[in-house]
């Protein structure tokens, strides 16, 4: 099968390595000549993951017409600040015969609006999935048994990916809630925020759990009030991605919040940051989303304060802790 990966940052590029290893046929999008020059030169990406060996079987572009022309089904794994910017550099038309996969795990502050709703603004005609779940782009280029999930909205897409995509090393599971898994991708990155900065106060793990787990309830209640399913909340693209991504030590999110938690400045930290964590944008979205659909997201309004309104870290979680008295 061929398929074009459009974005050549660490899970683009961990896609093109497993989706090769698998004998499909790869054309990797880079932004910079450069990048996608030393990849096709000497195999490896010179600034990620680069102890891992991309096979021959991965071919490179600067081009995005070229990679647009290469396959119909396409992979988007650019940040979700570039989407919109990329999209429209993108070959004309509706998009009719195309089928595209989001791995973007955000929300667009301005509009609130999902990477698929953003690629059928462009695209209308499009066949849109969604891509999400714990996966760490070095397990997945390592080869570890991974598993994530793959929504549409009742196409053929997430079906036939999965059918084509899976491995011994990446379980895909289909699904037809694609506000559910794109909400719960994006929502457990400003949870992880936060499970970083209670982590950099120097809170031991009953804090994290409880955070966390208050978390998973706060990401729970947005998806069905928004139209997703609960099961979508306890399953990979939820309680799964949430574990990794508050927990594992390779989370850009966590990281990020870590940092913050032990007083460093926002602008600074992503200066410092090879690349995007989602949950810094995203989370100016979440409590106007939650407000949206009527219901409460306490954590998230934390996390925007702390990150952007100047409150102290140790003052955001005193104030999660005495919230009013309530059942669980």
């Amino acid at each position: 099968m061929k398929a074009a990966i459009v974005g050549a940052g660490s899970w683009g590029t961990a896609l093109a390595i497993h989706l090769a290893r698998s004998g499909h046929e790869i054309l990797l999008w880079s932004r910079d000549a450069e990048i996608a020059s030393r990849i096709a030169r000497e195999r490896r990406h010179p600034r990620r993951l680069s102890a891992y060996e991309i096979p021959e079987g991965v071919r490179t572009t600067s081009d995005l017409g070229a990679a647009f022309d290469h396959s119909a089904t396409i992979l988007l794994s650019v940040p979700c600040a570039a989407m919109r910017e990329v999209l429209a550099a993108a070959p004309d038309g509706d998009g009719g015969s195309r089928r595209f996969v989001s791995t973007a795990k955000g929300i667009e502050p301005e509009t609130l609006k999902r990477m698929s709703e953003i690629v059928h603004e462009r695209y209308p005609a499009a066949s849109v999935a969604a891509l999400s779940g714990p996966t760490f782009a070095e397990g997945v280029a390592r080869g570890d048994p991974s598993a994530a999930v793959i929504a549409d909205r009742g196409e053929s897409t997430a079906r036939d990916v999965q059918r084509h995509f899976s491995n011994a090393h990446l379980r895909l599971y289909s699904s037809s809630d694609v506000v559910g898994v794109e909400l719960a991708g994006a929502l457990k990155n400003v949870i992880a925020i936060a499970a970083g900065i209670v982590s950099g106060l120097g809170f031991g793990h009953n804090t994290v759990a409880a955070l966390v787990t208050r978390g998973l309830a706060e990401i729970g209640r947005i998806v069905e009030a928004s139209g997703g399913e609960p099961r979508t909340v306890h399953g990979l693209a939820g309680m799964g991605d949430l574990m990794l991504t508050a927990t594992g030590r390779q989370s850009r999110n966590r990281h990020l919040g870590e940092q913050i938690g032990r007083g460093r400045r926002l602008e600074e930290i992503l200066l410092d940051m090879p690349e995007v964590a989602e949950g810094a944008r995203t989370c100016l979205a979440v409590p106007k989303i939650a407000a949206r659909a009527g219901v409460e997201a306490p954590i998230a309004e934390v996390v925007v304060s702390v990150l952007y309104e100047g409150c102290e870290p140790r003052e955001g979680v005193e104030r999660l802790m005495t919230r009013a008295l309530k059942p669980e």
